[in-house]
């Protein structure tokens, strides 16, 4: 079977008609009815019923035709792929995941490098949760992480490179308005009067749950991965936020930085290991090596300074 078959195949299902496909197509309609009918003698199948009133799949059409798109779409993905190899060389694309706010750091960084660096070599940013980031890069989806992990949980990370690059802690953010600014420590009672503001976490979760243990069930008001939103729930509703002070330092929305907050180490484990996740069976050529060492260096550069 070729390309140009499985093509045919997948815009006939979509027009049902083998005039208006071929014309589409800018074929003649023989010759667009001979390339199915080879395509399902391949296959050992009819995947089209033809009738005076058009073209519609069989139910063994039906049931090819998601398998024939996939085909479709790899082919699409290796043609592309084989003309960026034949146009400018081999291209390495280093896939990098960060946890949710710390966009500013990987952006300045990301897009002072990007004018300077030749196109060999590519990065792609995404933000994702701490797990998913974990998952990634064992299964080699992620090439380099930066994630925020405490003591608990190292053992999800066990058989990969961490490098610590900062210790941050787990506050509380409130309004100004809220009654407990004024309070230097606050306790059990102090939480259990309170509406909370969640960043999508799992780890930050977790910490809930655990707190939730202790005061009895506390109410939720949103989790988000928006800083503006976060913020605006924290003003306008007088929520309260399970934040780590660096999600706040480093997030693109400067205004959370404002906030007050509280310290509850009193209450939890609420300190944090900030740095580079890696996978050791990950290998890369040298020349990709050195821009990856040289945005991650500028990045702690960042980091420290806060």
């Amino acid at each position: 079977m070729t390309f140009e078959q499985l093509l045919y195949a997948v815009e006939l299902a979509n027009h049902q008609t083998l005039q208006e496909t071929a014309d589409l197509l800018h074929i003649s309609k023989s010759g667009l009815s001979q390339s199915i009918s080879q395509l399902e003698n391949e296959l050992g199948v009819k995947l089209f019923k033809r009738t005076r009133y058009g073209s519609k799949l069989t139910a063994q059409g039906k049931e090819l035709l998601p398998l024939i798109k996939q085909m479709l779409s790899q082919g699409v993905s290796l043609t592309k792929k084989a003309h960026n190899l034949g146009k400018s060389g081999q291209i390495e694309t280093v896939r990098v995941a960060y946890a949710n706010t710390m966009l500013k750091p990987f952006l300045n960084e990301y897009l002072a490098m990007y004018q300077d660096v030749p196109t060999k070599f590519n990065m792609e940013i995404s933000q994702e949760t701490v797990t998913q980031i974990i998952d990634g890069i064992r299964s080699h989806r992620i090439n380099l992480g930066f994630i925020a992990i405490n003591d608990s949980n190292k053992a999800e990370i066990h058989g990969l490179e961490f490098k610590p690059v900062h210790v941050g802690h787990l506050k509380l953010f409130l309004s100004p308005d809220n009654q407990l600014v004024k309070k230097q420590k606050i306790n059990i009672e102090d939480l259990q009067k309170q509406r909370f503001a969640l960043f999508n976490d799992p780890y930050n979760d977790r910490i809930f749950e655990h707190l939730q243990y202790l005061c009895g069930p506390l109410k939720t008001v949103i989790k988000t991965d928006d800083g503006w939103a976060m913020y605006t729930t924290i003003k306008k509703a007088n929520a309260v936020a399970l934040v780590r002070d660096w999600q706040t330092s480093y997030s693109s929305y400067e205004p959370l930085q404002k906030l007050p907050s509280l310290d509850i180490s009193n209450l939890i484990d609420d300190r944090f290991y900030l740095g580079w996740l890696t996978n050791p069976k990950y290998t890369t050529s040298r020349y990709t090596h050195r821009y990856t060492q040289e945005f991650i260096k500028h990045v702690d550069a960042q980091i420290k300074e806060c």
